[in-house]
């Protein structure tokens, strides 16, 4: 008996994905089938997990921004380098930004608890090595009380990557690197979903201060005689609108002028930041972690070397 050709199609179609899957171009777990996660996953050495926050970011950037970010960042570095990308956690610890509408936000207990397991989950599938791209410096402490728990329980190593430590050093057109709902923020929105970007609003707000010996940097950080204290505020204390220069208003002067931030610029910047991802991630995929040998002798071998 002979079949027509179209009632092969199917499974034509169906070897065709298995052996894209088995080679390249399926890196996201959310387009997978169980049966698809299953070879991916086999063949994975790193998890990327994207993670953000839902939290107001000045007049002109929507609330999404933290995740939106982090997601597309995320989706891009799999694509370039295929490693397997989890869904984006949309949700972080924005307790601080909470006056403005649209924030929700998770305790730091909740928010550490919910990284464990996502990251028990993992363990569970043999992942050894995870990558967090975090696109909210709220979370930063949560996920790393998590990693440091599941590296004393199961032995996973971790890291987290984020655009403000990655280039801490670095401005942008004067302007610190890090400031929030700033250029590098508008830019990476720009890059990502420009129509939840309102430039015509956009303004970055000195951060405010009330007190002639303090000054504030920022919602968490002061300067006194010379030092730096830790000052836990919450962003309505420091900020009108809900951005913020990250500095004292005298080390950020004359960066109010957002139409620097195009289109063109944006999508460098995305693009570089992309770029030294996947560095990374081919390295720390090949990094090997040496068993830990703790004892006396090797401790005293030391004062010898």
């Amino acid at each position: 008996m002979i079949f027509p050709f179209f009632t092969f199609i199917p499974l034509i179609l169906l070897a065709l994905r298995r052996i894209i899957i088995l080679i390249k171009m399926v890196y996201e777990l959310s387009n997978m089938a169980w049966w698809e996660a299953e070879e991916k996953i086999k063949k994975s050495r790193v998890a990327i997990v994207p993670v953000g926050a839902t939290e107001q970011h000045g007049l002109h950037i929507g609330v999404g921004a933290d995740w939106i970010q982090a997601w597309e960042i995320a989706k891009r570095v799999g694509e370039k380098s295929d490693a397997l990308v989890l869904p984006v956690l949309t949700y972080g610890v924005s307790g601080h930004h909470s006056e403005f509408q649209g924030t929700i936000t998770l305790d730091e207990p909740t928010y550490q608890e919910v990284i464990y397991q996502i990251l028990s989950n993992l363990n569970r599938m043999k992942i050894r090595k995870v990558v967090f791209i975090n696109g909210h410096g709220g979370n930063t402490n949560s996920i790393v009380a998590a990693l440091k728990r599941s590296r004393e329980s199961f032995g996973m190593v971790g890291s987290i990557i984020e655009w403000w430590t990655v280039w801490s050093d670095r401005t942008i057109f004067g302007q610190k690197f890090e400031a929030h709902a700033g250029y590098t923020e508008t830019a990476f929105m720009l890059a990502s979903r420009p129509e939840a970007v309102k430039m015509e609003y956009a303004v970055l707000s000195p951060t405010k201060q009330f007190d002639k010996d303090i000054e504030i940097i920022r919602a968490g950080l002061a300067k006194f005689d010379g030092g730096v204290v830790w000052l836990p505020l919450k962003t309505g204390d420091v900020s009108d609108t809900g951005s913020m220069t990250e500095a004292h208003p005298s080390e950020a002067a004359g960066t109010r002028d957002y139409s620097k931030i195009t289109r063109e610029f944006s999508v460098n910047l995305m693009n570089e930041y992309v770029d030294w991802i996947c560095s990374f991630l081919k390295k720390f995929e090949a990094m090997n972690v040496p068993p830990i040998n703790v004892s006396k002798e090797r401790a005293f071998k030391q004062l010898k070397d």
